[in-house]
């Protein structure tokens, strides 16, 4: 609740009018979603009716060369009134930066967008209120028009429902502690040492002038970016081990048309994969020593918020 709708309620604690200003002012904000998506149908429609039942207004879903059910599942909720708008990209390459903006500016213009979350189908922005929009309300005073999120990423436990899995790398190892235990800081614990490093952005459609390639930052004019300390984005970026060798194997087509110092971490993943030690390498991240080793040091916790709430409301997970 901002400061102004705190000193209004105290003033009139019975006033219908004080709390009606406070239910409006979360009507004064329209929040759009944008997706790039390909081959995601196991996720997909979950992702959207999340979002939905987390106050996003509506979606702008950008699909690239899918082959699966995804374009039918975007269908299908067109007709439910969640997805606006889709396009259909067909490039060989990945233009992620270049695509996204063109949806921001379209969720603006075309829509009448205030505040825009561009997200990937894997990423669960969750709300401690259970309502983005009075999350942003409520953190947007002054002149603030980013706010930026950390991932919690997904500690995989192999099953296929994977949006049960209740392990979250919640408290990353600092590099001094992984050094008191003699872990070697190399690309095994990229994801439980230090910052995460995949910080996300939400942001203001006015001002706006570019998305940072992986929506991890904004150009903005007169940018002023905080932490928001409402929100978090759980992050199912290994899902299980088929999930990645699919998703390895759908880089293959793409990944090497990036320059030499992008998607280094995705092009090793590949060469593991045609070398055939891509298992090996998922069994030694994310086996089950390595989960109770992290249990143990307090890096990995179980958290369940993402799941609870859509059995909550109703959504299958």
């Amino acid at each position: 609740m901002s400061k102004t709708d705190f000193i209004d309620l105290l003033k009139y604690p019975f006033s219908h009018r004080a709390r009606r200003r406070v239910r409006d002012r979360r009507k004064q904000i329209k929040l759009i979603m944008t997706l790039v998506v390909k081959n995601e149908e196991n996720i997909i429609e979950q992702n959207i009716r999340f979002h939905h039942a987390m106050g996003v207004d509506g979606f702008v879903v950008t699909t690239h060369n899918c082959t699966d059910h995804t374009v039918s599942i975007l269908n299908k909720l067109k007709k439910e009134g969640f997805v606006i708008e889709t396009i259909k990209k067909t490039t060989p390459d990945h233009k992620h930066k270049i695509w996204v903006n063109e949806m921001v500016y379209f969720a603006k213009n075309k829509m009448g967008a205030d505040w825009v979350i561009n997200a990937d189908a894997d990423e669960f922005y969750y709300s401690q209120s259970l309502d983005l929009k009075k999350s942003i309300i409520n953190e947007m005073s002054g002149k603030t028009n980013v706010l930026w999120v950390d991932s919690l990423f997904l500690f995989p436990d192999d099953r296929p429902d994977f949006l049960n899995c209740p392990y979250f790398v919640v408290n990353p190892f600092t590099k001094f502690k992984a050094e008191e235990l003699k872990i070697d800081v190399d690309p095994l614990f990229e994801d439980f040492i230090g910052s995460q490093g995949c910080t996300k952005v939400i942001h203001k459609t006015h001002g706006f002038k570019s998305v940072v390639d992986g929506n991890h930052d904004v150009y903005m004019r007169n940018r002023v970016k905080h932490q928001s300390a409402d929100i978090r984005l759980y992050h199912f970026h290994i899902r299980n081990y088929y999930g990645w060798e699919e998703k390895v194997k759908r880089w293959q087509k793409s990944i090497f048309l990036l320059p030499e110092d992008q998607g280094i971490h995705m092009k090793n993943m590949v060469r593991l994969y045609e070398a055939g030690k891509l298992r090996k390498e998922y069994d030694k991240k994310y086996g089950k020593k390595m989960r109770d080793f992290l249990i143990e040091n307090g890096v990995v916790s179980r958290d369940l918020s993402v799941s609870d709430f859509m059995r909550n409301r109703g959504i299958k997970c």
